[in-house]
C-alpha cells in the first residue's frame, strides 16, 4: 500500500490553514501553481456580481440621477458612495490568466447593467430639467481628460488589486473614487444625450471609456507583475489588444477635446477689423458739384460701414448707424465648448450646438496664435470659443 506524494488542495483557498493562506497571498510566486491557481479562482468568486451588487446599483442610479436634476453637490457624493464597488471590472481582468469565458461574460454583463442604468439615471434627470448656465458640480470636466482622474483610476486599480489578492476583502473606499471617475461621466453621457449636446455626451463618453480601460489594463498588468502571467497566447493577445484598444480611445478623447477639427472654415472677415470697427469713426464724404448714382452692393461679410446719400441733399451725406453689436454663428457639426478663459486648459463652462447665434464681445489671441472670441449666449453666460469654430456674421446695427 502506498500513500499519497502531496496533500490534495480544496477548492476555496480560505479552506487551507491560516498561515498557508498569508504565504500564498503575500508571495504568490513562491507558491505552486495549483495554489496560485486558487488564489485566482478565490478572486472570481470574491468579484462575482450577488444579488446586492444590483441592488445598490438601483439606489445609486437613482441617488446619481437626483444629484444632476437637483445640481446637489451633497446628493452626488451619497450616490457615488451607495454605488457598488466596480467588482466585475477586475473579473476581465483576471480573465487573461483564467480564459474563463463563463465568468468573463458575466463581468461584461453586470459592467453592462451598470453602465446602463448610470446612463439612464442621467438621461431621466436631463429630461426633468433644463440645462441652466454654468456647471455647479464640475460635471463638464468629463469632456476631456485630466491628469487627477487618470491618476485616481490606476492608483484605485492598482491598490485593488492588491487588497483583493492579499487580503482577500472588497476595497469599499476605493470603489468611491471609482465609480466617480467610471459612472459619472455615464450619468453626463444621458444628460447630454436628452438636451442634444452631442459635443458633451460624445467627450464624456469617450473619457468613461479610456477610465474603464485604463482600470482594466492597470489592473491586468498588477496581477502579471505579482506572478500571475497568461499561460497561453491568448491571454497575451487579449491583454495588448484591451491596451491597444484603451490608448485608441484616450487619443480620441484628447483630440476631441482640443476641438481641432480640419474642417476647412470659409474666408471670414480680419478679427482686428471686427474688434475695431465699432470704434473706428464714420469717414466723411467729400461733396461734388454733380455727384454721379454709383450701384452698391451688399456684401455680407463687410464691417466697414457704407455711407448712403441722401437723395433730397446734394452736400450733406449720412451715413447708417455705427455697429455695436457682433454676431456669429457654431460651425462645428459635434458643437463647440465653451471655456472660462481663452486656452484649452480653462474650465469649461458651457457648450453650444451647431448653428447656436452667439454674441461676440471680444477677441484674444493667446500663445500658440489661435484667435479666441469672447462671447455671451442667449442665457447670458459669457464665455471663450475658439475662433475656428465660428462663422462671424455681418455686424447688426444697434437700434436706439
Amino acid at each position: 500500500m502506498s500513500l499519497p506524494t502531496s496533500e490534495r488542495l480544496p477548492n476555496d483557498i480560505n479552506e487551507l490553514p491560516p498561515a498557508r493562506q498569508r504565504h500564498i497571498r503575500r508571495q504568490p510566486r513562491s507558491a505552486t501553481a495549483a495554489e496560485r491557481q486558487i488564489l485566482l479562482d478565490s478572486l472570481v468568486r470574491l468579484t462575482a456580481p450577488t444579488p446586492t451588487f444590483f441592488m445598490r446599483t438601483l439606489l445609486g442610479a437613482l441617488a446619481l440621477g437626483a444629484a444632476l436634476y437637483l445640481q446637489d453637490i451633497v446628493i452626488l457624493v451619497i450616490a457615488i458612495v451607495a454605488l457598488p464597488f466596480v467588482s466585475p471590472l477586475f473579473g476581465l481582468a483576471v480573465f487573461p490568466g483564467t480564459l474563463n469565458f463563463r465568468q468573463a461574460a458575466k463581468a461584461i454583463t453586470s459592467l453592462l447593467i451598470l453602465f446602463a442604468f448610470s446612463i439612464a439615471a442621467g438621461a431621466l434627470a436631463g429630461m426633468l430639467t433644463t440645462l441652466q448656465p454654468g456647471d455647479p458640480l464640475r460635471l463638464f470636466r468629463f469632456s476631456g481628460l485630466y491628469w487627477l482622474d487618470v491618476t485616481l483610476v490606476a492608483v484605485s486599480a492598482f491598490m485593488s488589486v492588491l487588497i483583493l489578492l492579499r487580503e482577500g476583502i472588497i476595497p469599499r473606499g476605493l470603489g468611491v473614487l471609482l465609480s466617480y471617475t467610471l459612472l459619472v461621466p455615464l450619468a453626463v453621457v444621458g444628460f447630454g444625450l436628452t438636451h442634444g449636446r452631442t459635443q458633451l455626451w460624445l467627450s464624456a463618453l469617450l473619457v468613461s471609456f479610456t477610465h474603464l480601460g485604463l482600470a482594466v489594463v492597470i489592473a491586468a498588468l498588477t496581477i502579471l507583475v505579482l506572478g500571475f502571467p497568461p499561460q497561453k497566447t491568448l491571454g497575451w493577445l487579449l491583454l495588448v489588444a484591451a491596451l491597444m484598444i484603451t490608448l485608441a480611445v484616450a487619443s480620441g478623447s484628447l483630440h476631441l477635446s482640443t476641438n481641432q477639427r480640419p474642417n476647412p472654415q470659409p474666408a471670414l472677415p480680419s478679427p482686428t477689423r471686427l474688434m475695431a470697427a465699432s470704434s473706428t469713426p464714420s469717414p466723411q464724404a467729400t461733396p461734388t458739384d454733380a455727384p454721379e448714382p454709383t450701384a452698391t452692393s451688399a456684401t455680407p461679410a463687410t464691417l466697414t460701414p457704407t455711407e448712403v446719400h441722401s437723395p433730397t441733399s446734394e452736400n450733406t451725406p449720412t451715413s447708417t448707424p455705427e455697429p455695436r453689436a457682433y454676431w456669429g454663428v457654431i460651425n462645428a457639426d459635434i458643437g463647440a465648448v465653451i471655456r472660462e478663459g481663452p486656452g484649452f486648459d480653462s474650465p469649461i463652462v458651457d457648450y453650444a450646438n451647431n448653428g447656436d447665434q452667439l454674441e461676440i464681445l471680444g477677441q484674444s489671441m493667446p500663445e500658440g496664435g489661435q484667435s479666441w472670441y469672447q462671447v455671451q449666449t442667449a442665457s447670458g453666460l459669457t464665455g471663450w470659443l475658439l475662433g475656428s469654430l465660428i462663422q462671424t456674421l455681418t455686424p447688426t446695427p444697434t437700434q436706439p
